[in-house]
């Protein structure tokens, strides 16, 4: 899962206590036990293993649900998929009509509408309908905290997605270097940070790792979701078409169409020129490093928290992840962290002095899946569709989904059923929005426009801050890239925003 990481505590015995409550335990595993029909049903694990112990807790939930359910027989597929890597693997398996039947998918793009009509099927009569396994519900979706339910809607209003944790974003530091370069407390704001930085050099520490590397384009596509949102957030209203929680596909194209995404927008350039100001405080070789990147990743791009745990670095840009991995490697109580510092109007005239934590991360962690149409996976009748969603009304209720999430999520996920346990790791709630987050204005660095040109920012990105190019080369091939993207993205999806223009 792009942004989400796995460690745990078994469940089975909660999970069999709820499950009484909504279906009758049924002995002998006959599989037309009580008229039903026997059902497989394939759920695809993109990154895990049926036999991780990550799935420790997840796997003890299913069996619970198969002993009171014995016609129901749950089938992993795994496909190790990722963000980029995901939407092809749907059309592909779209086209042969056989999407698994439990498809992983990400919010961004279903909220973004990237992908094509027709393979997820709308959740939204299902989301409408009690869950059985919660006394007293009359919607399933009044399960989920309500700043989480946006991220579930597709473009046109639809649910698409149901979404399991909440992962934030921050920037973990070491403890020691702050203390020996005189710095008393992290920064709040983009001034604070730069000067952090500058007394971090003087006292020879190299301040901070910006990973850059890798298909995810983590730090990267957080920046530009980061300053977007902030720096162009006066603006938003000329653009936010589809008035989602996060910026669609569409959204983008028109603000590039309208000039308001592009480096001829003083306060959207002005986003890239201040993190070209980083560069004298960057490490070297940031292209090298994916703060996505799997811990045991042996080859580029590669987890930086190795960098950061040896002394290389005094801070890294990493995930709420890192923080039970960071204790794992024996770092404990050595690190802080603290949110993405706000860019306020004592840094650019064209701040919106507003806070954009939240605005990456979110619903991004464990548990975030979708059901195919019959359309794109043969296997779906009525039946199977009743009985999966049966089976995820178990797993999406609160005695069951603070366990399985707490196991895949390394004890960093925070669970988004109400409810639902979470986890206590020192730092954690830090990263968390305090109030509801603005809309998140995306870019083209998280794939939601085109996967071309995703790549082909990143290799510019790269360049800028290895010192390979200047702001002016840069400026000129981003624009291009910006343009080329909205030309492709309309004529991919057969729409005309010349509509949108004239508002």
């Amino acid at each position: 899962m792009a942004m989400s990481r796995k460690t745990g505590r078994v469940v089975a015995a909660i999970s069999t206590i709820s499950l009484c409550a909504a279906a009758p335990v049924i002995m002998g595993g006959s599989s037309a036990a009580a008229g039903h029909q026997p059902v497989t049903i394939t759920w695809q694990l993109n990154s895990l293993t049926p036999n991780s112990p990550y799935m420790k807790v997840f796997n003890a939930d299913i069996k619970a649900y198969e002993r009171t359910h014995p016609w129901v027989h749950v089938k992993y597929i795994v496909t190790n998929t990722n963000t980029n890597t995901q939407q092809a693997y749907l059309v592909t398996e779209a086209a042969g009509h056989s999407v698994p039947d439990v498809t992983w998918e990400q919010y961004g793009e279903v909220t973004s509408g990237s992908i094509p009509k027709g393979i997820l099927a709308d959740l939204t009569p299902y989301l409408m309908k009690p869950d059985p396994y919660v006394p007293g519900n009359k919607h399933w979706i009044d399960l989920w905290t309500k700043s989480a339910i946006p991220y579930m809607r597709g473009a046109n209003g639809q649910y698409y997605l149901l979404v399991g944790s909440q992962v934030a974003t921050g920037i973990v530091y070491n403890k020691a270097d702050f203390r020996a370069a005189g710095i008393k407390a992290p920064p709040a704001t983009w001034a604070q940070w730069l000067n952090d930085m500058k007394k971090l050099k003087a006292h020879h520490f190299v301040p901070l790792l910006f990973a850059d590397g890798g298909t995810d384009n983590c730090n990267s596509s957080w920046y530009e979701r980061k300053f977007s949102s902030e720096l162009l957030h006066s603006e938003l209203s000329q653009f936010d078409v589809n008035h989602a929680q996060v910026a669609s596909g569409l959204d983008t194209v028109v603000a590039i169409e309208k000039g308001i995404i592009s480096m001829n927008n003083p306060a959207y350039a002005e986003g890239w020129k201040l993190l070209g100001s980083l560069r004298p405080y960057l490490a070297p070789g940031g292209s090298t490093y994916d703060a996505c990147a799997s811990l045991t990743a042996t080859s580029p791009p590669l987890n930086p928290e190795s960098l950061f745990v040896k002394g290389k670095v005094a801070m890294e840009w990493g995930g709420s992840w890192f923080l039970p991995q960071l204790n794992q490697l024996g770092f404990a109580g050595k690190y802080g962290v603290f949110p993405f510092p706000t860019i306020t109007k004592a840094t650019t005239k064209y701040s919106s002095n507003i806070n954009v934590t939240g605005t990456v991360g979110g619903p991004n962690g464990v548990g975030e899946i979708a059901i195919p149409t019959p359309a794109a996976d043969s296997s779906m009748t009525s039946y199977k569709m009743s009985q999966i969603i049966n089976l995820l009304m178990y797993l999406y209720s609160p005695k069951v989904e603070g366990g399985w999430v707490a196991n895949q999520g390394q004890e960093s996920d925070i669970p988004l059923i109400i409810g639902a346990k979470a986890p206590s790791v020192p730092g954690l709630g830090s990263l968390l929005p305090k109030k509801f987050p603005p809309v998140t204005v995306e870019g083209i660095l998280d794939s939601s426009v085109t996967t071309q040109a995703a790549s082909s920012g990143i290799r510019l990105v790269q360049a800028y801050l290895g010192g390979d190019m200047s702001y002016s080369q840069f400026a000129s091939q981003w624009q291009t890239v910006l343009t080329q993207a909205a030309q492709q993205w309309q004529q991919q999806n057969h729409v005309n925003v010349s509509k949108y223009l004239k508002k």
